[in-house]
């Protein structure tokens, strides 16, 4: 039956037409999706970054530190050398003493800084190498998408014409039922009868529907799901039509 042919063709153009629409409006999802992780990923990276910075101060602040006590030290060695009482000289010793154990102290934390600072040093180059990776997939798939994107609008106003000339060879009453039953039935109007069963629903057709079916002389529906029916011999349902 012609219709028939001309309904199978129509459900498969509307169908791609479907997918294409899909398709295009998951892609503002996609883009959100790939911006918000390139933010995270940027995020952590500046968060080391300062993270690493910040100790690199703090390690220059202890190295500055530590050589300016060295400085005292030397010029109280200088001074010792001129003192000429007992008093002064002891005094000097033991302003000498506690500039050492100030620069000790120094040192150690100069130490806890310099382990810090190596550490924040890994963990801003793993975050730089993650950044990098997220940065390259992103560029790479925005120039996917906006190509996409500009072929979506011609690919579908081609399936949509294309879905005119089929309709313009069928009734309109029966197109419009055809696209009413398109849309609640999931993309499955028209749909396969086989060994008296509908392969959409599932559910068994009268012999008589059936035989009907068979005749290809007009069209007929489930009495169950609704969708057009079309007769297959089993034989070449299993043979996949």
């Amino acid at each position: 039956m012609e219709q028939v042919r001309f309904l199978i063709e129509m459900q498969e153009v509307m169908s791609q037409a479907r997918r294409l629409e899909e398709e295009k409006r998951k892609i503002p999802l996609e883009v959100a999706d790939l911006k918000s992780l390139f933010e995270e990923r940027e995020a952590a990276f500046l968060s080391a970054s300062q993270e690493f910075e910040a100790l690199r101060q703090q390690r220059r602040e202890k190295e500055r530190e530590i050589e300016e006590e060295k400085e005292k030290v030397d010029k109280a060695k200088v001074k010792l050398m001129a003192i000429k009482t007992n008093k002064e000289y002891y005094a000097m010793l033991k302003e000498i003493e506690g500039t050492r154990r100030t620069n000790t102290a120094r040192e150690e934390e100069l130490l806890a800084v310099l382990s810090k600072h190596e550490e924040a040093e890994k963990r801003l180059a793993e975050r730089k190498a993650e950044l990098d990776e997220v940065t390259a997939k992103y560029r790479e798939r925005m120039v996917e998408i906006e190509a996409r994107m500009g072929s979506f609008d011609q690919d579908i106003a081609k399936i949509l014409d294309r879905k005119r000339q089929v309709a313009s060879k069928l009734d309109a009453g029966l197109v419009r039922r055809f696209e009413m039953i398109f849309e609640r039935r999931e993309g499955l109007a028209i749909i396969a009868a086989t060994n008296y069963s509908c392969t959409g629903c599932h559910m068994n057709i009268s012999p008589q529907l059936f035989n009907l079916l068979q005749r290809e002389d007009r069209i007929h529906t489930c009495p169950n799901c609704n969708r057009i029916l079309y007769y297959v011999a089993a034989e070449d349902k299993a043979s996949g039509e």
